[in-house]
């Protein structure tokens, strides 16, 4: 059965940011299921500034969202990026106009405007507000001082304001009373259908808007380990499909009413318990492993293959490939897949790249060795999740038809799993694995 490419997100990256002859402009890859393209967009001089003060970039990957939000209190708009880098991600958030919030908005509504003539859910339209407060408009305007003052004072706002939420004291009740429109628009939007990230030449997987509030510590209610039949009776008998990847896109998504979960960065001291897990459900999941864990753990890569769960590469190092020659990659994927096979009973045929990030060039190599790319449209950001119950509320507060699910081998992951599967399983869905 060939994927539907209909769910397919766009992926945007910030490639470069600077001030010609006046002119503040951005240039950005855009990527989506069919291929990738970069283009200039000429921004404001506020939107230039909040952005400046977020760097410098050099030597790191820059994701940016496509859904800017309108902030009630403040009154002002506002985004957020990730940065990222071979040993961290950082997400942070900035200030920006009007104007650069309706091209965000612009560019996401095209891409999810339906491809085909059937009619398919529609996100809700977004209408900005169309008198802001003229702090917005004269900004572009502002000189340096000015502009560096205002930034500073919005910046001082931004992180009272995260502390004080963090607190869990303040807005508990008002923040609903004083919802702008599009706020209420874009959060209507954001549990509904993807969020996009970045990325151009170098294409990086989209995923499902994580942004949702941090779920309080509290210790997850024990399952009583003497009734354990109680809860493999509740869950429905559930098939799983396998789906072979034409090889011929990038692939985002899967047809409604069927969803899948992946496993990255294994294997681990986790991998046998993710198995298990999986196993007493009755459904499966692909593992993209790493060669160098491999070669430290080949009993667990040879445990999922024997129990049925797909494996595939990520690659020998988790490096950026995009950065390394044609050679390099050559010996990576090559290196990754002979250490793989080697305790395997069948081929390495699905390849995901590290960070999502591919060109042209990585792909044709990994097509030469035989391999299909594996990318995702739902991330709930479990490695850097604090407990399970955050890990949970991002499956509660999306969709989960369609999605093809980004986890990692965590212990988070471990303690939410059993809860996932009877989510998704109470939703109805088919459980797919790709091959």
């Amino acid at each position: 059965m060939p994927v539907h490419p209909a769910n397919a997100a766009r992926m945007v990256e910030l490639l470069s940011l600077e001030q010609r002859q006046g002119v503040y402009q951005m240039e950005v890859g855009l990527t989506h299921s069919s291929g990738s393209a970069r283009q200039i967009l000429i921004i404001d001089e506020y939107t230039y500034v909040q952005l400046s003060m977020l760097g410098p970039f050099a030597g790191q990957r820059v994701r940016l969202s496509l859904y800017p939000k309108w902030d009630p209190f403040r009154r002002s708009f506002f985004s957020s990026l990730i940065k990222m880098n071979q040993t961290f991600s950082e997400t942070l958030y900035y200030a920006c106009s009007e104007e650069y919030a309706s091209q965000l908005v612009k560019a996401r509504q095209e891409e999810e405007r339906p491809a085909g003539p059937e009619p398919a859910a529609q996100v809700p339209s977004l209408e900005l507000p169309q008198h802001r407060p003229g702090h917005l408009k004269r900004s572009r305007s502002l000189r340096p001082a000015r502009a560096i003052l205002l930034r500073g004072i919005l910046f001082s706002c931004l992180i009272a304001l995260f502390l004080l939420r963090m607190d869990g004291k303040l807005f508990s009740n008002s923040a609903e009373a004083h919802e702008d429109p599009l706020q209420a628009a874009v959060a209507a939007d954001v549990s509904s259908s993807p969020l996009i990230n970045v990325i151009p030449v170098i294409q990086t997987a989209a995923y499902q808007s994580s942004e949702v509030p941090a779920v309080p510590e509290e210790a997850p209610e024990d399952t009583p380990e003497d009734t354990p039949e109680d809860t493999s009776a509740a869950a429905p008998e559930t098939a799983v499909e396998e789906i072979e990847l034409d090889g011929n896109s990038y692939e985002y998504s899967l047809p409604q009413g069927y969803v899948a979960l992946s496993f990255d960065d294994g294997p681990s001291q986790y991998t046998r318990q993710i198995v298990d897990i999986l196993d007493e459900y009755g459904v499966a999941a692909n593992f993209l492993f790493i060669g160098q864990n491999a070669s430290s753990r080949p009993a667990e890569v040879s445990y999922a293959n024997e129990h049925g769960m797909p494996v595939g590469s990520h690659s020998w190092d988790h490096s950026d490939m995009t950065r390394n020659s044609p050679e390099e990659n050559r010996q990576n994927l090559e290196r990754a897949s002979r250490e793989l096979e080697s305790n395997m009973n069948s081929a390495v045929t699905i390849f995901r790249p590290p960070y999502g990030a591919v060109n042209d060039e990585l792909a044709a190599e990994a097509k030469r060795q035989h391999m299909k790319l594996l990318l995702w449209n739902r991330d709930p950001e479990d490695w850097k999740a604090d407990n399970a119950p955050q890990v949970l509320r991002y499956f509660h507060t999306t969709d989960p038809s369609g999605g093809i699910y980004l986890l990692h081998e965590k212990a988070v992951t471990v303690q939410a799993l059993p809860e996932i599967i009877e989510y998704l399983q109470a939703q109805g869905l088919k459980f797919a694995v790709f091959k």
